[in-house]
């Protein structure tokens, strides 16, 4: 399956590249505010994305809709939790520093 992977320009982790998943085959980076192509296996379950020991909650290759997602991070939403909340987002919420969207 080809997936086509978006990576919006935002502040946090502007210089570090997110690490794409499936399962836990290792496809390949996406560096920031970029575009990228990516095969998936046929039998793969899930995609996740990791930065460092943090990463995205899985994402169900089923649930993928029009071939596209976009994966942000999830601090840069607004302004008040890129202020407040890095501390929670490095420690216990490490699983969900990272938000994947299906496009449609």
């Amino acid at each position: 399956m080809e997936i086509e992977v978006t990576r919006p320009k935002q502040y946090h982790d502007k210089i570090r590249d997110y690490t794409l998943w499936a399962d836990s085959k290792k496809i390949g980076k996406i560096k920031p505010n970029s575009l990228a192509n990516y095969t998936i296996p046929d039998d793969a379950e899930f995609i996740w994305f990791s930065i460092d020991w943090c990463s995205s909650p899985k994402l169900s290759v089923k649930d993928i809709q029009s071939n596209k997602v976009t994966v942000s991070n999830t601090m840069s939403r607004n302004l008040l939790s890129g202020l407040f909340l890095p501390i929670y987002y490095v420690t216990f919420g490490k699983n969900k520093y990272l938000t994947i969207t299906s496009d449609v």
